[in-house]
């Protein structure tokens, strides 16, 4: 990782953002009136739009103003007015808003949100928009993928924040393996896993790949996907996370588990990997890049790939999106802000600015060139990465997915039974 000091230490500051929003004014003082006595000015028409996170003065937040900022001196017709809206408050901002009539006319969202309001007719679809856009071919395809429900897309993505597969070099060469080669299929990550753990007294201090006790439920959804279950069924809104692929991919994370060390995959702070008692895992970028800054003599140390395809390759990716509100009547004008966002010149200049990863097929070689070996791996995650289910019981699906995920990993039931119940209990919540 010669060049990943640079890249790593600002996306601590920059892909964090993914967890923060962007905010401004919503200074009405500013907007042009127009002249009431029919001198012929247009009244500059306001587009009201919600941000998710806490923080005004962030990269991010900074980066949209400077978009925003350009897209108003190109339409000098249209202000923008942005307000950011806490996460834990956003179900609650946004409900009162969408019964009160007062929601804005753009949305910055999650995957997890696409589904439940666009299955409240809360979000526009935004086909037709796609349909005509001159920039519709140069999207990664499974950005609209990620943003769809019911076959119809409702959230145009422009920040991925996928999860790579990373390793300790150092750690390779100890355990007699190449350090420029990580495991290729499940077979070698099992081998490799046993190969790097170091047990001392039939207890594991330092973990041969990741694999939490606690919260699991990411853990069961890449490998379910991994090996080619669908984990959840999204067209008929199932879960099916206790179907035979399912079960064996749990199973096998269940055997890789006695070469970690146990921890709770929400607590960030317990992760082995990032207190270099692992040698494997899956984590996000900005990750890797706070484990450098905090000790700088882990650069060189770290390698990366996309992932390690068990039947087919797969990772998470997380994303954030734009939507229309379905009530809105300046859909063509929130549309063209989402294209503006989406140009080639904008996401090159977030590409540059925040060394984020982009949706655009025309400059994925470019952000590859600014670090190859991690910005290679980062782009094939973006491209081949899974988001949360978008079905409108998400929350639910996390409860009891970690439900079966732990009776099985804690051996209170054999995998097969606990995601069989699992899936019951899900199923008799949602009426299924």
């Amino acid at each position: 990782m010669n060049k990943k000091t640079g890249w790593l230490l600002t996306s601590v500051v920059a892909l964090s953002m993914t967890l923060s929003a962007c905010s401004g004014s919503s200074n009405s003082d500013q907007l042009s009136k127009g002249d009431d006595s029919g001198n012929g000015q247009t009244q500059q028409k306001v587009l009201k739009f919600w941000m998710r996170g806490s923080g005004p003065n962030e990269a991010l937040t900074r980066s949209v103003a400077s978009d925003i900022a350009a897209f108003e001196a190109q339409n000098p017709d249209i202000k923008v007015e942005i307000d950011y809206i806490p996460y834990a408050d956003v179900e609650a901002k946004w409900n009162t808003a969408f019964a009160g009539g007062t929601a804005p006319d753009l949305f910055e969202v999650g995957i997890i949100n696409i589904a439940s309001r666009a299955n409240l007719e809360q979000f526009a679809p935004l086909d037709d928009f796609i349909n005509g856009w001159a920039g519709k071919d140069d999207i990664i395809d499974n950005i609209y993928k990620l943003g769809s429900y019911k076959d119809k897309v409702y959230g145009m993505g422009y920040m991925p924040a996928p999860n790579v597969f990373a390793y300790r070099k150092d750690y390779f060469e100890a355990a007699g393996l190449d350090p420029n080669t990580p495991p290729k299929n499940w077979e070698e990550l099992m081998e490799y896993s046993q190969k790097l753990a170091v047990i001392e007294n039939g207890k594991v201090v330092r973990g041969g790949f990741d694999v939490p006790k606690q919260n699991g439920s990411f853990w069961l959804e890449i490998f379910g996907h991994q090996n080619g279950s669908a984990v959840v069924d999204e067209t008929n809104e199932m879960p099916v996370f206790d179907e035979p692929a399912a079960v064996e991919a749990l199973e096998f994370v269940k055997e890789l588990s006695q070469y970690s060390i146990p921890y709770d995959a929400q607590k960030a702070e317990t992760v082995p990997f990032r207190l270099g008692q692992s040698a494997m895992t899956y984590i996000a970028p900005d990750s890797i890049g706070e484990m450098i800054k905090n000790d700088p003599s882990l650069e060189g140390k770290i390698g990366v790939a996309s992932n390690v395809p068990g039947k087919q390759p797969s990772t998470f990716n997380g994303l954030r999106l734009f939507s229309i509100a379905s009530t809105s009547k300046q859909k063509d004008e929130a549309w063209k802000l989402i294209e503006f966002f989406l140009s080639k010149e904008r996401a090159e200049l977030r590409m540059k600015e925040l060394m984020v990863p982009v949706v655009n097929k025309s400059l994925s070689d470019r952000f590859v060139e600014m670090d190859p070996e991690m910005n290679a791996a980062i782009m094939e995650a973006v491209q081949i990465g899974a988001g949360r289910p978008k079905v409108t019981w998400s929350p639910l699906f996390e409860k009891y997915s970690n439900q079966g995920y732990e009776e099985a990993l804690f051996g209170v039931k054999p995998v097969e039974q606990a995601l069989k119940d699992a899936v019951a209990d899900l199923k008799k919540e949602i009426g299924k």
